[in-house]
């Protein structure tokens, strides 16, 4: 039967076949009621614009949702024969997935072996892959199509998934269509060609109720009789349309709905659809075999040797719901009887149960576990949530709801974590129980809401078990103080550092170290917000034991890799620990790379970024910020995803995007000042006043800086604060304001400076400078020019200062030379904004020329950098200034030697995507072979390292 009423639905599917077959992906999200037409707009696509594409279908079905993987073994099943191109790590992840092997898959390396998989077979052929009703897919093939979806890119494959309306299906970032109900016209002529004969009263009455639902329709019109149609039977008043849905069965398979047609039942019951099990759980199986075959021929259900299937989902919910429980729980004994898994079994098992059963909810409990480790988190809070409802122990109920909430938290299924809590809550009757369930109450509220009501959580838990568990509090503890110096709250941060003092006295070594060196942590970062807060000094000096501080806790005995337990953002940059950090911080990001460990990677990125932007490595950052916000954004980190975007806000401020540096830092506020993230808010603010200054409007920036800087602004943190006064200071000198930037500076000044934090002891002689007296002022300008381990970009800020200085005391060859260094330095790193003042001043300083190319700052948008923006002259000297952030990641990888294959898996892209990424490479380098790569790299490497010699040198 045609599709009616949806010409435009239509077109956009034609279109996105099309694109498909020009190497072009797409996917779509096809959201609507049950019975609005979804499936029939997937036919009439499989249909009517597949030419020249190969067809991929799948089907959800609501019982097999229990079954990890089943989904998407149905996509990839008729792609396996390319699972030989697959890299070893995802070739064995897959066939883990799919119970090929004993082994636990890790969820994102198969769901880059399914990415990988549909990017090879798209090579041969392009894919439309249907996917329908997706919202009764397993979560972890669910999670994994999604995961796909978002990653398309020149592979040439269509991806459609159809979701019934009011469903918890979400596939973030995937462009969603919602089908209305038919109008009247549409209805009117869906029924000629169902009912063309149907009487006006009866067809009125048919549209009236069916409200646009073209199942219904059809449905309800065929289930009356001819004399019905005809209106020579008077018709029933009839029920609203949400209840008739029970009765759309087709006509012709009313007479199989009898008592005796429990193989109906057994086949709606029967998630795999196994014609050997329901036939197996059959009371007499050649009658119910001729049953099954009567209602294929009544259009009810299909079959072929090994499966039966419903020709809809709602022809299965109509026979399942309308059995009474005593039979369904019949039907379940008796498939479970019949099945030979083990887990397909205690599903049944579960299903029948009517009260208690230890032994049950125990097989429940390690069906959990093992569904856990192949990905699927979400089916195993359904299996521990069942358990707790069948045990009699209330203790066992606390905690396997407790765990189920991890689980589902884990899912990202954030609020039903949070209900599971609270039913778990007055059951916990002992102190480890309610510590756990504080400790991820804690983790819940951080992730989604606000650190200070969840830093006073996993404060509460953590001193439960002090005594009973001291690994679990002291894990409590360290997720605490994160909590804390995000929401900048110095007493909080005393409070944990107390606690875990008391920890490490009882603690046996190595822990009772971890517990000191994490309080030490503590007490310093309380201190430099003392200072901060009060504008008098820090009572810690930056001793060795300080450096000991900043060191990462990058694993703890036992628990691998924590990405959270690192160090706070800035505090290695303030104690001159920088770049040990950075290497640390690189060897957890390989290992997390290398793992597959997508979920982990934003809570590392954001700190490794942060110290990248303040040494002066703003490609690296850009390119790490980029990654980060994509992955926080999907699994819903808020932190992170804020965080993220205010570094990212900071280098658009410094490279000269306006606009990009607003909108960045209003999305980075707006995540974080509803959640009370200080750190964030005020990092995005201070992006505000940089890229003010860096405009050229001094008048604007200082206002904006001078709250980030003021204890008592909501914008203000302490650590950010320290960070944001020279900018401050030099903002109000620039704007005419000397009284109040001596004032700002009697603060930084008072306020102290860590003794290792070399760069920000530059940019304290540089504020110095500005408002000394001529004759100390050269000395100064000179002080801060040679502090170690500057920062091309604050090195060129210097010079430009001291240029600006010496040519108002008419030493103009003195500025000059400063000037045309600040410039060539601060155009090598990208701050078009200085470099272009810089060569302002030049100018007045009488030089008409500099011969400095300009370069294109890097890319900080979250998503790839618009092409029109790009430098037209290839430089194979400057990748760093020529490609997008996505660019340089494929192309540093490719230049040490990674193929396609390696790529792809470090990035969690397809090979086909970095292949198109390599594409516009070369051209923009001025190269055209893979190997050239390795050179361009070496001589921007080579250049850079030029600059810094040219700086130990003095000049």
């Amino acid at each position: 039967m045609p599709v009616v009423g949806r010409a435009e639905e239509q077109r956009t599917l034609a279109a996105m076949a099309a694109a498909a077959r020009d190497g072009h992906s797409t996917a779509l999200v096809l959201r609507g009621a049950a019975g609005i037409g979804k499936s029939a707009l997937l036919r009439d696509l499989a249909e009517g614009s597949a030419e020249g594409l190969r067809t991929l279908w799948a089907m959800g079905v609501r019982s097999e949702a229990g079954l990890p993987f089943a989904g998407l073994h149905q996509v990839l099943r008729p792609l396996l024969r390319f699972e030989g191109r697959l890299p070893p790590p995802q070739r064995a992840a897959l066939h883990s997935a799919f119970g090929m092997d004993t082994a636990s898959p890790d969820s994102f390396l198969v769901a880059l072996a399914a990415l990988t998989l549909l990017s090879e077979a798209a090579h041969e052929t392009p894919l439309l892959l249907l996917v329908d009703d997706a919202q009764w897919i397993d979560a972890a093939s669910a999670d994994t199509l999604g995961f796909v979806a978002r990653r398309l890119g020149p592979e040439g494959v269509a991806m459609v998934l159809a979701v019934r309306d009011g469903s918890s299906f979400q596939a973030p970032g995937v462009p969603e269509l919602t089908l209305r109900p038919l109008d009247t016209a549409a209805a009117g002529e869906l029924l000629d060609q169902a009912v063309p004969e149907g009487a006006t009263a009866v067809r009125e009455l048919l549209i009236r109720e069916a409200e646009g639902n073209p199942l219904a329709l059809t449905e309800l019109s065929t289930a009356l009789s001819r004399d019905q149609l005809r209106g020579a039977v008077p018709l029933t008043d009839g029920l609203p349309l949400t209840k008739r849905l029970h009765r759309i069965l087709p006509h012709s398979a009313e007479p199989l709905l009898t008592e005796e047609s429990g193989v109906l039942l057994l086949a709606a019951a029967e998630p795999e659809g196994s014609l050997a099990t329901i036939l197996g759980a059959a009371d007499h199986p050649d009658r119910a075999l001729n049953l099954l075959h009567q209602a294929a021929s009544a259009r009810l259900l299909s079959m072929n040797q090994q499966s039966v299937r419903y020709r809809h989902p709602l022809y299965r919910s109509v026979i399942y719901q309308g059995a009474s429980p005593d039979r369904r729980r019949a039907a379940h004994l008796a498939l479970a009887r019949a099945v030979e898994d083990d887990d397909r079994r205690i599903w049944h098992l579960a299903a029948a149960a009517t009260g208690p059963d230890d032994e049950l909810a125990r097989s429940l409990v390690k069906l959990a576990r093992r569904t856990r480790h192949t990905g699927d988190a979400a089916t195993a809070a359904r299996a521990l949530r069942r358990a707790a409802t069948l045990t009699s122990a209330p203790r066992h109920r606390a905690r396997w709801l407790i765990d189920a909430a991890e689980c589902s938290w884990t899912a990202a299924e954030h609020h039903q974590a949070a209900l599971l809590l609270s039913q778990a809550e007055p059951l916990a009757d002992t102190s480890g129980l309610r510590a756990r369930l504080a400790q991820l109450r804690g983790a819940i509220i951080h992730a989604s809401s606000d650190p200070v009501v969840a830093c006073a959580t996993l404060l509460d838990g953590a001193r439960l078990v002090l005594d009973s568990d001291p690994e679990l509090a002291r894990e409590t503890l360290t997720m605490a103080a994160r909590s804390a110096w995000i929401a900048g709250d110095p007493v909080r941060l005393d409070e944990v550092a107390g606690l875990l003092e008391r920890l490490q006295k009882d603690c046996p070594e190595p822990e009772a170290t971890v517990s000191r060196r994490m309080a030490e942590r503590c007490r310093y970062l309380s201190g430099l917000a003392d200072a901060a807060d009060t504008a008098g000094p820090t009572p810690y000096g930056t001793s060795c034991d300080d450096r000991h501080r900043a060191a990462p806790l990058s694993s703890l005995p036992g628990t691998g890799v924590l990405p959270w337990a690192g160090p706070p953002t800035f505090l290695p940059y303030l104690v001159g620990v920088a770049d040990t950090v950075l290497d640390a911080y690189q060897r957890t990001l390989d290992t997390l790379h290398r793992d597959g460990s997508a979920g982990a990677l934003p809570m590392l990125l954001a700190p490794m970024a942060a110290l990248q932007l303040v040494t002066g490595r703003w490609t690296d950052a850009v390119a790490l910020g980029t990654e980060g916000v994509s992955l926080a954004d999907e699994t819903r980190q808020l932190g992170p995803a804020s965080h993220l975007r205010a570094l990212l806000a900071w280098l658009a401020a410094v490279t000269g995007d306006g606009h990009g540096c607003h909108r960045l830092a209003q999305e980075a506020l707006d995540i974080a000042e509803p959640h009370r993230i200080s750190s964030a808010a005020a990092l995005a603010y201070w992006s505000l006043g940089l890229q003010a200054l860096s405009d050229g409007r001094p008048d604007r920036a200082a206002p904006i800086l001078a709250e980030v800087t003021a204890p008592d602004s909501p914008r203000f943190h302490f650590m950010i604060s320290w960070l944001a006064y020279p900018d401050l200071v030099e903002a109000l000198v620039r704007a005419g304001e000397q009284d109040r930037a001596r004032d700002a500076l009697s603060r930084f000044e008072r306020q102290g400076v860590p003794d290792d934090a070399t760069q920000l002891h530059a940019a304290l002689q540089r504020c110095r400078a500005l408002l000394a007296p001529d004759t100390e002022a050269d000395t100064l300008f000179r002080r801060a020019q040679r502090a170690a381990g500057l920062s091309m970009f604050e090195l060129g800020r210097t010079q430009l200062l001291y240029g600006e200085w010496l040519r108002r005391r008419h030493r103009v060859k003195d500025a000059r030379e400063q000037l045309r260094r600040a410039e060539e330095r601060l155009r090598t790193v990208g701050a078009v904004p200085w470099a272009e003042l810089a060569h302002a001043e030049l100018r007045a300083a009488g030089v008409r020329g500099t011969g400095i190319r300009a370069a294109r700052p890097p890319a900080v948008a979250p998503s790839e950098a618009s092409e029109a923006s790009e430098a037209s002259e290839p430089s194979p000297s400057s990748p760093d200034t020529l490609l997008t952030a996505r660019e340089l990641q494929v192309a540093r990888l490719a230049a040490q030697g990674m193929t396609n294959g390696e790529i792809a898996a470090r990035l969690f892209l397809s090979p086909r995507t970095v292949g198109y990424h390599l594409y516009k490479v070369f051209p923009k380098l001025g190269i055209t072979s893979r190997n050239q790569l390795s050179l361009c790299f070496g001589e921007a490497l080579l250049t850079a390292g030029e600059h810094l010699g040219e700086r130990a040198s003095g000049q």
